[in-house]
């Protein structure tokens, strides 16, 4: 058996999908639904109320719709690297190209953070922005049902397995 574990002590896989917490999104979806509620409730009266603020929730209510059923986001771990995906973009990293993985705080949220010369290379004036703001020249856009500091160790722990670091020493119960 593999010295290589999760944080649960399982034997760490050879892959694994991660999907956003949908009932997060759910709390989103229903939220939005609420605001355009009331911007219909109002009416065309106030148009800048109507218009702005209902468009603005109807568009956040699309955006929580495909999530909080699951589709549209994942992060794919494998034993080269990881994909991530979200409603709009795509980007897949080698664990070879990233640094330690980590949490930031972005907002009132925390994140996992990283950094890679190839974002440092492809947007040098993002990379440094971004490195001033949170301490990292990438971040994740979610922690897809996991805390920041889980999703962070279970990166590190693909990133370690894949990079050749010695196996962690079994545990032994006593």
């Amino acid at each position: 058996m593999s010295g290589w574990l999760d944080a649960e002590g399982d034997p760490l896989p050879d892959s694994a999908e991660l999907k956003p917490d949908r009932l997060r999104w759910l709390i989103i979806f229903l939220i939005s639904a609420g605001f355009v509620a009331i911007a219909v409730w109002i009416g065309p009266s106030d148009p800048a109320l109507f218009w702005g603020a209902g468009g603005f929730f109807v568009f956040c209510g699309l955006v929580a719709a495909p999530l909080m059923f699951g589709v549209g986001a994942r992060l794919s771990l494998d034993r080269n690297g990881f994909r991530c995906q979200t409603l709009f973009r795509t980007f897949r990293r080698q664990w070879r190209e990233c640094s330690v993985f980590y949490p930031v705080s972005a907002g009132f949220r925390k994140y996992v953070g990283f950094s890679t010369p190839q974002d440092d290379t492809a947007h040098p004036n993002m990379a440094a922005a971004n490195r001033a703001l949170i301490g990292a020249s990438g971040m994740l856009p979610d922690t897809f049902g996991l805390t920041a500091d889980d999703l962070a160790d279970l990166l590190n722990r693909f990133r370690a397995r894949a990079l050749g670091a010695p196996e962690p020493d079994a545990v032994e119960d006593p």
